[in-house]
């Protein structure tokens, strides 16, 4: 049997045995007193701050929303973001080899600098190249990832092109929590993790602690991660009045085995550093008006260094830092929930290495405003409808509108239509870095359409959404080999499809599944590089058997088109299929014995031609709550 054979009948046999499993678990009765889980919520009461810059139930957001709570990462056991944003509709995620490196996200086709990160709306995306590293997105101290798909320019700004992952920490409530995990595994694997919730009934302190560290596959492909996580806040008045200060800092280290397939690099390295701290301030002035401030700063550092580079290139070292201000004011007005503000951002970037200084505290400055009306019209229609203006002196203004539009046709169907444009800058190493900088780049820009359905039984326990989207792309920056320079020569189309199906198998067990339709072009009309055409993902999770709780999760990516590191010509890359297991045993109360595998059946892939993906890893622990 063929190599891709065998994986059509894995995947068939796994889907029967978790189909039974679910069957199993649909049926099961919990004892009530020998275990009593929490229900875990799959889409129900969810909340999201992202798709309209207030808290709303996704439920009643006419836009595409998908909510990762602090429930399913604990089922997963995942250590790093991007191992549960595997499992979102329209994400392609690609980490270029093994655990540690340089991790990027593709949001519906775009790309992976068209995707915004923020971390509780503070923006993480670097001004120097742009995009962001997944790879230092740990799931340690965080209470969920909200993923908003399509364009949100117009209430976010730059880089919401494909969308806006927005991960929300936790914080201290009216009580005290504690919980620690220590795991250990193959080729050297550690990972610990603690926090530590002080609750009153006006101040709350929340601290996170979070370290791993492991070898590759490869010599000097091991990678070293550890975080620091602090919220402290003070509550006043019945309406949620609050003011807090959020410090993180984020410091990771890896080798680099190599970076022509079959020659190795033994004493390159890299790493990299993340500093942020941001005072949010929330004002109820009244019971239909309240007020949102918050100031924030991010340090970004990356070195490099490789004594015995061939080219002489021995080390680099980046520094990238943003500032940043921004003011909403939301008013309630009958069935209009109305939001205007504004937003002041200035980046700054030094760039050097062994030949000298590239950019030296090279600077930019970002003015916006943003309008935008949320309005429930009755039981049927709900219309958000807004607009946002950015200004700088160096790459001009863009406008960014948007609507979404959400009919009820009955109590079990919605329907969906959107349209959005939104607009990624050009980044300072693009416009200023020495010969191929170009000062004359304008903002690339996309315009988005989107037709959505979805499906509640009158049950509530499964839910369907099936979306269809379109984005052209226009001025997309390039390097240009005729004048050596970076130029907006680059357009695209995409049009895709998504299809998820949640169901809440009892109370505290449930499953996803999602498949997601890419067709992508350049202006020549080639694929885009690393989308493929089909992935879909199997995901059980929740309370499985009694005390055995986990999740299992199965992930097929389609065959993509990729560049040769060798030869540097376009290529296929292979198609694969994974499967990632985690249990959990509560050996006595509020005490588990957690089992993970990483690649269950020890698949040979890549995410990215000539970078092969970890090996199977198994990692056992301990997990105690407090």
């Amino acid at each position: 049997m063929s190599q891709r054979g065998n994986r059509a009948a894995i995947l068939r046999v796994m889907l029967i045995v978790f189909g039974t499993a679910a069957s199993i678990a649909r049926a099961q009765t919990v004892s009530p007193y020998t275990y009593n889980p929490q229900p875990t919520q799959v889409f129900e009461s969810e909340v999201t701050v992202t798709a309209t810059g207030v808290a709303a139930d996704t439920q009643e957001v006419p836009a595409p929303t998908t909510i990762i709570s602090r429930e399913e990462m604990n089922d997963s056991q995942a250590d790093n973001a991007a191992d549960v944003l595997r499992r979102v509709p329209g994400l392609t995620v690609a980490r270029g080899g093994d655990e540690g490196k340089q991790t990027s996200v593709f949001t519906r086709g775009t790309n992976s600098n068209q995707t915004l990160v923020m971390f509780d709306g503070v923006r993480l995306n670097s001004p120097y190249l742009g995009g962001y590293d997944l790879s230092l997105l740990t799931t340690a101290g965080l209470d969920r990832i909200e993923v908003a798909r399509g364009p949100y320019s117009a209430l976010w700004g730059a880089d919401a092109v494909g969308g806006v992952i927005n991960v929300i920490p936790q914080r201290a409530r009216n009580q005290t929590t504690a919980h620690l995990l220590g795991e250990w595994g193959e080729r050297g694997w550690q990972r610990y993790e603690g926090d530590l919730a002080l609750g009153g009934e006006h101040l709350g302190l929340y601290l996170s602690g979070f370290y791993r560290t492991g070898d590759g596959e490869l010599d000097n492909s091991d990678f070293m991660t550890q975080q620091a996580l602090l919220d402290l806040g003070w509550s006043w008045g019945s309406r949620g009045s609050r003011l807090a200060v959020i410090a993180q800092d984020v410091q990771a280290e890896t080798g680099i085995p190599y970076v022509t397939p079959g020659v190795p690099t033994l004493d390159r390295r890299q790493e990299s550093k993340q500093r942020l701290v941001a005072v949010p301030l929330r004002l109820a002035i009244g019971e239909h008006w309240s007020v949102e401030l918050v100031g924030s700063s991010v340090e970004r550092e990356f070195e490099f260094r490789d004594p015995e580079d061939g080219f002489g290139l021995t080390e680099m070292k980046t520094s990238a830092d943003t500032t940043q201000a921004r003011l909403a004011s939301h008013h309630r007005l009958g069935g209009h929930t109305v939001s205007w503000g504004g937003e002041w951002r200035s980046d700054e970037v030094t760039d050097s290495s062994n030949f000298g200084i590239n950019l030296e505290n090279v600077s930019t400055d970002v003015t916006s405003a943003f309008l935008q009306d949320t309005w429930q019209a009755g039981t049927a229609l709900r219309l958000i409808v807004g607009a946002r203006w950015d200004d700088t002196e160096q790459w001009g203004d863009e406008l960014s509108p948007r609507v979404n539009l959400g009919w009820k046709m009955s109590k079990a169907f919605e329907l969906r239509v959107g349209y959005g444009e939104a607009f990624r800058p050009p980044t300072l190493g693009e416009m200023y870095f020495p010969l191929s900088g170009n000062p004359a780049l304008v903002p690339e820009t996309s315009a988005s359409y989107e037709l959505g359905l979805v499906y509640t039984p009158a049950r509530g326990k499964t839910r369907w959404q099936a979306n269809l989207f379109a984005t052209d792309l226009e001025n997309l920056i390039e390097f240009d080999f005729a004048s050596y320079t970076n130029r907006n020569i680059g357009t695209a189309e995409i049009r895709g499809a998504e299809l998820l199906i949640e169901t809440r198998l009892t109370g505290v067990s449930y499953q996803q599944i999602q498949a997601t339709w890419l067709d992508t072009s350049d202006e020549t009309g080639d694929p885009l590089l690393r989308r493929p055409e089909w992935s879909a993902s199997y995901t059980l999770g929740g309370l499985l058997w009694y005390h055995l709780s986990g999740d299992v999760s199965m992930y097929w990516v389609g065959e993509r088109d990729d560049v040769d590191p060798e030869t540097f010509e376009r290529t296929t890359v292979d198609d694969y299929f994974t499967v990632d297991l985690a249990l959990a045993w509560e050996v006595m109360t509020q005490v588990e014995l957690t089992l993970r595998v990483r690649n269950l059946f020890d698949e040979e892939y890549q995410e990215i031609m000539g970078y092969p993906a970890p090996a199977r890893r198994i990692m056992g622990g301990l997990r105690a709550t407090f």
